[in-house]
């Protein structure tokens, strides 16, 4: 049976719309693929600012002993990425975090060490900035570990840590730990695979674990005695600074209103706790 052109030309576009349109998406297995994913999941990629928290226990861990529970901490990062023109980025951030107690959540302004029974001035972490670059991906791919499970992918990232520390022990014999500072960061991210590849969307909703090991707090006053600390704790990328918890809101504004934002520009170099905490104390001895 003959059918006209138009007739012809008529069913195929409508056929070509009932089928679902092929949903453009990032390849993991290419560098600038797995760049985009990163950022996707990390960050956004329009430029706008993400906030993301971790709610962690602190343990103490001293020789021969089984580790114990001693603090809570809960912090937040907020950031921006900037996208450069050879396709790398920079990742544009500052970060709060603060202790709580054990009991009762509430935020320190001081606490009993129970290890040493001092009671002791709470100094908490206010890191600006903490900035990074990621080169172009075709000079230095990231070769993340992506792990696909079933409609999720994970992606663990292991940072050890070793440098000079900027608490000298003859100069902070108390605070220092050492001449040398040495710790590790494990992340382990966790989100919907369709999210991670998908192209319409800038920001990926991201869920992660977070845990580290450390030397004793530069505040607690510890620098001679063995042991150390591990955090472990959750977070997630957050909608938005009122998705913050209202005691965090109304402390960061008291004390550290530039963390509603985050920086307007790279910078370096970048701060730690360590250099935070040298700083306080040498405006300290500044003022006497």
């Amino acid at each position: 049976m003959d059918k006209k052109p138009g007739i012809i030309a008529f069913s195929l576009l409508g056929m070509a719309l009932a089928l679902p349109a092929a949903r453009a998406q990032t390849d993991l297995k290419t560098p600038e693929g797995q760049m985009e994913a990163y950022a996707r999941m990390r960050a956004d990629l329009s430029g706008k600012e993400v906030f993301a928290d971790w709610n962690a226990t602190i343990f103490a861990v001293l020789p021969g002993e089984k580790p114990r529970p001693i603090l809570k901490t809960y912090g937040y990062n907020v950031s921006r990425m900037e996208k450069q023109p050879d396709g790398g980025y920079h990742w544009i951030s500052r970060e709060v975090s603060y202790y709580r107690d054990l009991a009762t959540g509430k935020l320190l302004e001081t606490w009993n060490n129970p290890m040493t029974g001092e009671n002791v001035e709470v100094v908490h972490v206010a890191n600006d900035p903490v900035n990074h670059k990621f080169p172009s991906p075709k000079v230095a791919p990231l070769n993340l570990p992506f792990q696909q499970h079933g409609e999720m992918t994970s992606v663990l990232i292991d940072m050890p840590l070793s440098y000079p520390n900027p608490l000298q022990p003859e100069a902070y014999p108390k605070q220092s730990t050492g001449k040398t500072y040495l710790a590790s960061e494990h992340f382990g991210y966790m989100l919907r695979t369709a999210d991670l590849v998908n192209q319409k969307l800038d920001s990926a909703p991201v869920y992660y674990n977070w845990f580290r090991t450390g030397p004793w707090l530069p505040w607690m006053n510890m620098g001679g005695k063995p042991g150390y600390l591990i955090y472990s704790g959750v977070g997630s990328k957050l909608s938005g600074w009122d998705a913050l918890p209202a005691d965090v809101r109304e402390f960061t504004l008291k004390h550290f209103p530039l963390y509603r934002h985050a920086p307007s520009e790279y910078v370096t170099p970048n701060v730690t706790s360590w250099t935070y905490y040298r700083k306080l104390q040498e405006a300290k001895a500044a003022k006497k």
